[in-house]
């Protein structure tokens, strides 16, 4: 498969991170959420397959409900079983038969010098993925009942470990399993009773380090006490977090963001499941080279879009317009088509009103703490022009598109519109997509007026 071309934005997104890999300075970290299936193309958790199986086993109805939860299965089965070791073999069984397999995903980020890999799931996925990429990992596991004697080296990206921290079907009394075992399992990691190998706690404390976390499920409360007791943030570099929408369409979102802020800041950003590996390794085999001035051509028909934003948030926002640009918009830019000498003022409400086909709005924390700033004048345009708007089959034409950035409200001004939440500047899918959709509304309408 060949590899995807960067944009220049994603280029200079990935750049920091990449840099940390190359040097050595990033630890993986896996979540449940990326261990799935190669063919399974829904990317449901090997877990919830493992819980179906185990409900289905006991006859139970609540296979009809929402996604199983692995610790709601155990605890069903060792209520009716009341045989631990029976349940640890039935776990067991299931994860074997997932031996020797891997996925994309797993793959392209074996082909990255990572000398450290946290996994939260007992498989063998990344394993697979690093002994097809000609490497040698080293495999260990934290059990709680009682470390058993691994003898590990320093890790090394020829030589990576994959440290399993809930356990490993191998060794299937270190599974954390139940609710009980969970708590059993953080008591001893609080304690350091076992601790962690000193191949792991010492890459973990160096504060040169920082983490890249995977579908990792950051909305579950036990997970932030394990981090803090790890110490994984709060290091010279923030840690980046991608999540899918399991994260981002939680309730506790927002909460959760914000507890990971100040001095214990990750930054959360969405998770594309094959495309983040595959740029990370693009990223990474492609040598640095200098931005292009000239911006990216784009066709002559592209709706024209008009970026409104805090001055403070200009370089985020220089990259989400050329990563639009990569979509195939076109970006009216202030500085490029605002000739010297024009009063913004004077030539706002023409732009905005006649030269743009959209505008987008960028709300960020710069924005909401601003008391004076131009751009309160330039969505004031954007809403009277958005409320001329005319409507196409039922539907409301889109003038004024209202996005965010991080953990901050929505303007009043801007309450009764669908807001989408940008977790990076390249993370433009949904943006796109709305785009496009109201266009070819706008040009089914126009050919109908044509033919009338």
């Amino acid at each position: 498969m060949l590899e995807p071309a960067l944009t220049d934005a994603q280029r200079r997104e990935l750049r920091p991170l990449v840099t940390r890999i190359k040097d050595g300075l990033c630890v993986l970290v896996l979540g449940p959420y990326t261990s799935v299936r190669p063919d399974d193309s829904t990317h449901t958790p090997l877990d919830q397959h493992l819980a179906r199986e185990i409900l289905e086993n006991l006859g139970s109805g609540e296979i009809a409900g929402p996604p199983p939860s692995l610790k709601r299965a155990s605890e069903l089965y060792y209520e009716q079983h009341k045989d631990r070791e029976e349940l640890e073999l039935f776990v067991q069984d299931f994860y074997e038969k997932e031996t020797g397999r891997t996925t994309e995903f797993h793959s392209n980020l074996a082909a990255l010098p990572f000398r450290l890999c946290v996994t939260a799931s007992p498989d063998d996925l990344m394993e697979t993925a690093l002994i097809k990429a000609k490497k040698r990992p080293q495999t260990s596991r934290y059990s709680f009942r009682g470390q058993p004697s691994q003898k590990l080296h320093a890790p090394s990206p020829e030589e990576p470990l994959i440290y399993h921290l809930f356990g490993h079907w191998a060794d299937p009394r270190s599974l954390v399993l139940t609710e009980g075992d969970l708590i059993d399992f953080l008591v001893a990691v609080v304690k350091g009773v076992p601790p962690l190998p000193d191949e792991v706690r010492s890459v973990l404390a160096d504060q040169a380090t920082s983490c890249l976390f995977l579908g990792f499920g950051f909305h579950n409360w036990y997970l932030r006490v394990l981090l803090q007791v790890l110490k994984v943030h709060g290091h010279h570099s923030k840690a980046l977090a991608f999540e899918d929408s399991h994260f981002f369409d939680h309730p506790d979102h927002e909460q959760t963001v914000g507890f990971f802020s100040g001095q214990r800041l990750i930054d959360f950003r969405r998770l594309h499941w094959e495309t983040l590996p595959r740029l990370l390794k693009a990223a990474y085999c492609t040598p640095s080279r200098s931005v292009p001035v000239n911006p990216l051509p784009v066709d002559e028909n592209a709706p024209k879009i008009f970026l409104s934003y805090a001055s403070e948030d200009r370089d985020w926002v220089d990259q989400l317009g050329e990563s639009l640009q990569a979509q195939g918009f076109a970006i009216w830019k202030d500085r490029q088509d605002l000739r010297t000498g024009d009063d913004w003022s004077r030539v706002l409400v023409d732009v905005i009103s006649r030269r743009v086909d959209y505008v987008i709005v960028v709300q960020s924390e710069h924005m909401m703490n601003r008391v004076v700033g131009v751009f309160h004048r330039e969505i004031e345009v954007a809403l009277q022009k958005q409320a001329e708007m005319g409507e196409f089959d039922g539907n409301r034409l889109r003038f004024l598109l209202p996005v965010k950035i991080g953990n901050c409200p929505t303007l009043a001004s801007l309450s009764s519109l669908h807001v989408l939440t940008l977790s990076s500047p390249t993370d433009v899918s949904m943006l796109a997509a709305s785009i496009d959709e109201d266009w070819k509304r706008r040009g089914l309408m126009n050919a109908r007026r044509r033919v009338a």
